[in-house]
């Protein structure tokens, strides 16, 4: 993992947009085998309706500028996978969330990252970057539909993952939706460092940066200089 971008689809270089597409086909089409939507049989890129608009696309690439990592992330006030193609997990007496400060993260992959933490190689060097990219948009807390053996991973790598809505639903056996809260705690639990994380992500959206003091549970860590490149 050479070097880490973000920004909405529409503000992706097109070569980056290109080989993000082919990844995300290669990981969840051709290897995870998901009947998606809108991709034909044929086609040899992954997109669905939840793409564009407020998304944002976190890309990792190799020393090749070659897409090894993804994430995307949007913020609960407007379409998400949980409300449109997952409601009956949140419980039939529950609601999915609507908020500024809870975003969901999906389409997370990684492939061939160096984790220097447990000397093997996978895709969850990337997740850090992708929960302090949610902290900057004034997050306070990210969901997500996760099958039960990922739920299992992310618990090995530190992570408080909580099960929100029901733990089963009809047709859900083996997913459930969760979240993790983006609190000074979490970022300890992944031994990193927010600000040197946030800084070395090269944005391509002109989303503003709240203010350091402004970041909610993060008040009293006023010292975070949060700063990031914006094209």
């Amino acid at each position: 993992m050479s070097s880490i971008v973000a920004g909405r689809l529409e503000d992706l270089p097109s070569d980056i947009r290109r080989h993000l597409g082919a990844f995300r086909h290669r990981v969840f089409v051709q290897r995870l085998h998901w009947e998606i939507p809108g991709v034909s049989a044929h086609a040899t890129s992954e997109w669905d309706e939840f793409d564009g608009g407020s998304t944002v696309h976190l890309v990792a690439l190799s020393a090749d500028e070659k897409v090894c990592g993804c994430a995307r992330l949007m913020p609960t006030t407007g379409p998400y996978l949980l409300r449109e193609i997952f409601p009956e997990l949140a419980g039939q007496d529950g609601a999915p969330p609507s908020s500024p400060t809870i975003w969901e993260m999906s389409r997370f992959a990684g492939s061939g990252i160096p984790n220097h933490r447990t000397g093997s190689t996978s895709g969850m060097p990337l997740f850090p970057y992708a929960m302090v990219l949610a902290l900057s948009f004034g997050a306070t807390r990210v969901i997500g539909v996760v099958s039960r053996p990922v739920a299992r991973l992310y618990r090995r790598f530190g992570l408080d993952l909580r099960v929100t809505g029901v733990k089963s639903a009809p047709g859900c056996a083996d997913i459930v939706a969760c979240s993790i809260n983006l609190d000074p705690a979490t970022f300890d639990r992944l031994h990193c460092d927010p600000v040197t994380l946030l800084n070395s992500i090269t944005r391509f959206e002109p989303l503003r940066l709240p203010e350091p003091d402004m970041l909610p549970g993060h008040s009293h860590h006023s010292g975070y200089a949060f700063s990031a490149h914006f094209w």
